[in-house]
């Protein structure tokens, strides 16, 4: 149920229309036949897109998110290269059903506020107000992130938590720097920061890091000397290199406590883009970010990850996808002996479940920041 409003920044008239949007969908409590409809919000969540398409997806996942977080949704479509367009502003509310009778148990509510041109500017304050007090407040950027983004700046300071999918990101090393940018700012320090392309790599992480949980690895891994990342291009700009590679290389040299061999360039070619790093004892690491061919796996995702050391007795350590794309894979080659380890299924979620996850963490993840920071000074050596 929607409703359109012929003014656009008056706080009242919004609430007003709320609350008669809400007494026509519990039906005025009439009839016998009424059931108790539950009106809950334990959130406010801002989303910014930059376009229709965006709007549109974004409206469709909203019934899956609040069913697990209920929330005051607004939602803002801000095309700033159309032509200039008052902000336009609706109310609509979005019910779960129960499975078994179809009546409607639990309803939440979004605002949407369409503007373009230079009325893009307007938004935050058009929004902000409409808030609900003593509530946490996300606020899920969908578009490019520039720290001197007025309208992104202004919705950042009313938020508790900064949620963006550097999946989506047009420009990998413009984005993951200014996205470093905001982890130094002291005027973001209130805001976590939410990665959902950080969440996707649970698993990898997972999966590498507990090799080092095996003592009879240890003398291996102390002298890894080689890393290969291997991923498809992104689909936005598939020539360039993944977020998720630069944030799996970067959290594996942050963890590990490497550092840039003399700060070199990187070495870069076609598909392939290496980097130097030294690691303890002075030992030398060639870490490589391997671009593949696609096939039928998902753009911008990983495919492989391999630790290799060329000690007396070469060993590797590989973190794989399998050829069905449905599992990971692990194996430990140590000289002519192959240790097949774990297998876990690939958990494909949904934005709205990855989300949904993020919106019950408040604070900053030191990990992915240092994570970021390593990715970002990967970049600046390109």
């Amino acid at each position: 149920m929607q409703i359109q409003l012929e003014k656009t920044l008056d706080v009242k008239v919004v609430e007003g229309q709320l609350a008669e949007l809400w007494k026509q969908i519990a039906g005025g409590g009439t009839s016998e036949d009424d059931v108790a409809v539950l009106r809950a919000r334990v959130a406010n969540l801002l989303v910014f897109v930059a376009n229709a398409e965006g709007l549109d997806e974004v409206h469709q996942m909203m019934l899956e998110l609040t069913a697990i977080h209920p929330s005051r949704v607004l939602m803002m479509l801000g095309a700033r290269e159309a032509l200039d367009r008052d902000i336009e502003m609706s109310v609509e509310s979005f019910c779960q059903t129960d499975k078994r009778t179809g009546a409607r148990r639990l309803c939440c509510e979004e605002i949407t506020l369409k503007a373009q041109g230079r009325f893009v500017a307007e938004l935050p304050s058009a929004a902000l107000p409409l808030l609900v007090s003593d509530l946490s407040t996300f606020l899920w950027w969908r578009d490019v992130v520039q720290t001197t983004d007025k309208v992104f700046s202004s919705l950042l300071r009313a938020a508790d938590r900064l949620v963006i999918d550097s999946a989506e990101f047009a420009d990998t090393g413009r984005d993951l720097v200014e996205i470093d940018k905001l982890f130094a700012a002291g005027s973001s320090s209130h805001v976590g920061i939410s990665d959902l392309n950080w969440a996707r790599l649970t698993f990898w992480r997972g999966l590498l890091a507990d090799y080092y949980d095996v003592p009879a690895y240890q003398r291996w891994l102390d002298n890894i000397d080689h890393v290969r990342v291997d991923y498809v291009g992104p689909e936005r700009a598939p020539e360039t290199i993944a977020p998720q590679a630069l944030l799996i290389a970067g959290w594996l040299a942050s963890r590990l406590e490497w550092e840039f061999a003399d700060e070199q360039r990187a070495h870069e070619k076609p598909q392939n883009t290496s980097f130097n790093f030294r690691g303890k004892y002075d030992r030398d690491i060639k870490l490589e970010l391997n671009r593949v061919e696609r096939g039928e796996r998902k753009p911008g995702r990983l495919v492989q990850v391999e630790l290799r050391s060329n000690a007396e007795t070469p060993a590797s350590f590989t973190v794989a996808r399998s050829a069905d794309n449905l599992h990971l894979l692990t194996e430990a080659k140590l000289g002519v002996e192959t240790q097949r380890g774990r297998v876990l299924p690939v958990r494909n979620r949904s934005a709205a479940q990855l989300l949904s996850r993020e919106m019950e963490i408040l604070c900053n993840d030191q990990i992915y920041q240092a994570a970021v920071a390593m990715a970002a000074r990967m970049i600046a050596a390109m």
